[in-house]
């Protein structure tokens, strides 16, 4: 089983447990319940800091700015052991560890960019934190094949794809990329 597939099914586990212990606990219980769900929506809100701000830069394409909120964003993390503690509640079903997460995405951001040798080291230095983090592997895919290395490229989309990866749009990312660094380099003339 994959790690999303563990953090899925844990999840899924915690919401069946929530729905069915109001059926069989007292009402006072349900309200204290409740209470403490709100309390942990509202502190994983907190927690996730900068990391959400840096998410709706990158979705405008506003990457400097969200390269620098994921900069503070990790050195937040870095900084209040809390918020890393709580990480979990935030960085979705693929990693758990903050600051992978912060560096896999300053490594998209430099890819956005066409920033290539940075985002690879960016995208290795998120794997060092979290060898199993599937999302960077995708992403060194979608670089290798952006520098011309097909080899490399499947070896990587193999890898994110082992660790439980699974974006239907990766093997149409690397072929574009491909394509793209093949009429770049193609002598002109040649179709």
């Amino acid at each position: 089983m994959t790690r999303p597939q563990q953090h899925i099914a844990i999840w899924v586990a915690g919401a069946l447990l929530l729905m069915g212990l109001p059926l069989v606990l007292p009402t006072e219980a349900v309200f204290v319940l409740v209470g403490v769900a709100w309390g942990v929506a509202i502190v994983s809100f907190i927690a996730r800091g900068r990391y959400g701000r840096a998410r709706s830069l990158l979705a405008q394409k506003k990457y400097e700015a969200a390269f620098d909120e994921l900069l503070a964003f990790e050195q937040q993390v870095t900084r209040e052991a809390w918020r890393r503690h709580l990480a979990f509640l935030y960085a979705g079903f693929r990693t758990s560890d903050p600051v992978a997460l912060a560096r896999g995405y300053q490594g998209v951001v430099r890819l956005e960019q066409g920033r290539l040798a940075e985002a690879e080291v960016l995208l290795k230095s998120a794997l060092e934190k979290d060898p199993d983090y599937s999302v960077p592997w995708a992403n060194r895919a979608i670089v290798a094949a952006s520098l011309g290395d097909e080899a490399r490229a499947r070896s990587h989309v193999e890898t994110a794809k082992s660790l439980g990866f699974t974006d239907p749009g990766l093997d149409t990312a690397v072929s574009q990329a491909l394509q793209t660094f093949r009429a770049a380099v193609a002598p002109k003339g040649t179709p």
